[in-house]
C-alpha cells in the first residue's frame, strides 16, 4: 500500500467527487482513479460505490476512512516532531482564529512572533467556531483561538480573558446620553446583530431570554465594519465585545448591567494530537500579551457599577458556534 494511495482515497471520500478531488491534489483523474483501483485490489474489497450519478463511500469505505485519515495524521505529527528536534529554526504553526479577535488583539502578536521566529512559517485563517474545532480535531489546526464553551469532547480550552458586551449607537441615539443602560431597556431598540451562527449572537439572546425578554433583531450580518456604520448613521443599536470597538468611530459606548454581559475568549487545543513546540510559543505569547488586555478589561467591568456577572450558564448546554 502506497501513502499517495491513502492520500487519494481520503481525497475522494471527502469530497465524494473525483474530478474536484484531482483537482485538490494536482494530479489528472485518469491517475487518480488508477490509484485507487490498485488500493481496492491490494484491500480485495471495494471503497466506492459508482453505480449511481453520484460516488459513495462503500461500508468498507466508510470504516476504511477513519483508519486512513488517523495514519496520514499521526504521519503529519512524526514529521512535526523531527521538525521540532531543530527548535525553532524551521517548522510551521496553523492557528484557526475567530473574526473578532482578527481584527484588533492578534495582529501586532503575530507580527512580534514572526521577527522571533523567522524561519517558522505561520498560518492563520480566520473561521467559526465549529470550523476551529473541527480542523482541531482532524489535525489541519495546532492551534485555535475563539469563545466558549467548546462544542466537541476532543477539543481542551484554556480561557484567556472576559470582555463585556457593549452598547453602540450613535451620536443622536435615544440612548447615547446614558452612563449604563439596564439589558430591560434594550427589548424595545431595533438592534443590529451578527447572524445566528455566530457565538456572540447566541450568547447574547441568552442573556435576554434568560431574562423573559425578547430582542427587537431588524439586521443581521457578520461584517463587525457595518454593525459599527449602522449604529453610526442611523437609529438601530448593537452590542458588540469591547475589544472588537474602534475608539476611533464616530458612536457612544455605553455599559449594559443588569446582567453584565460577558464572552470568554480562550485557546482551544486537540486532546488527541501532539502540541507542537511552535504552537506552544505562540500560545505562550498570546497569554503574556493578553495579560495586560484581561486586566484592563477586568477593571473596566467593575467600574460598571454592578458586579461583574458570569455568562448564562445555559450557554454551554446549546449549540452554539462562534
Amino acid at each position: 500500500m502506497k501513502l499517495r494511495q491513502l492520500e487519494y482515497f481520503l481525497a475522494v471520500a471527502e469530497t465524494l467527487h473525483f474530478s474536484k478531488a484531482a483537482e485538490k491534489l494536482f494530479v489528472t483523474q485518469p491517475t487518480l482513479s488508477h490509484q485507487l483501483a490498485e488500493l481496492e485490489t491490494h484491500l480485495g474489497k471495494a471503497l466506492f460505490d459508482r453505480s449511481g450519478k453520484r460516488i459513495r463511500l462503500t461500508q468498507v469505505g466508510q470504516v476504511f476512512h477513519a483508519y486512513a485519515r488517523r495514519s496520514l495524521d499521526e504521519l503529519a505529527a512524526g514529521y512535526t516532531a523531527l521538525e521540532e528536534l531543530d527548535g525553532l529554526q524551521r517548522g510551521h504553526v496553523n492557528i484557526g482564529v475567530s473574526q473578532s479577535f482578527v481584527r484588533k488583539l492578534l495582529p501586532p502578536i503575530v507580527a512580534e512572533f514572526m521577527r522571533s521566529y523567522p524561519a517558522v512559517r505561520l498560518t492563520v485563517k480566520e473561521m467559526m467556531a465549529p470550523m476551529i474545532e473541527q480542523q482541531l480535531a482532524s489535525g489541519e489546526l495546532h492551534l485555535g483561538i475563539a469563545f466558549v464553551p467548546a462544542r466537541l469532547e476532543d477539543t481542551a480550552v484554556e480561557p484567556l480573558f472576559k470582555e463585556r458586551l457593549m452598547l453602540v449607537v450613535g451620536a443622536g441615539h435615544r440612548l447615547a446620553a446614558r452612563k449604563r443602560v439596564r439589558l430591560a431597556d434594550l427589548a424595545s431598540e431595533p438592534l443590529v446583530l451578527m447572524t445566528r451562527d455566530y457565538y456572540t449572537r447566541a450568547l447574547i439572546e441568552q442573556y435576554f431570554d434568560q431574562r423573559g425578554l425578547a430582542p427587537d433583531i431588524v439586521c443581521e450580518t457578520n461584517a463587525i465594519s457595518l454593525m459599527m456604520e449602522l449604529a453610526a448613521q442611523s437609529q438601530l443599536a448593537t452590542l458588540l465585545p469591547e475589544s472588537t470597538i474602534d475608539p476611533s468611530a464616530p458612536v457612544a459606548v455605553i455599559p449594559v448591567y443588569e446582567p453584565v454581559p460577558l464572552r470568554v475568549t480562550a485557546l482551544l487545543w486537540s486532546k488527541r494530537h501532539h502540541r507542537t513546540v511552535a504552537g506552544d510559543t505562540f500560545a505562550r505569547l498570546l497569554r503574556d500579551r493578553l495579560q495586560p488586555v484581561g486586566a484592563a478589561l477586568r477593571q473596566r467591568t467593575a467600574r460598571g457599577d454592578t458586579p461583574a456577572d458570569t455568562p448564562p450558564a445555559a450557554c454551554g448546554q446549546r449549540p452554539v458556534t462562534q
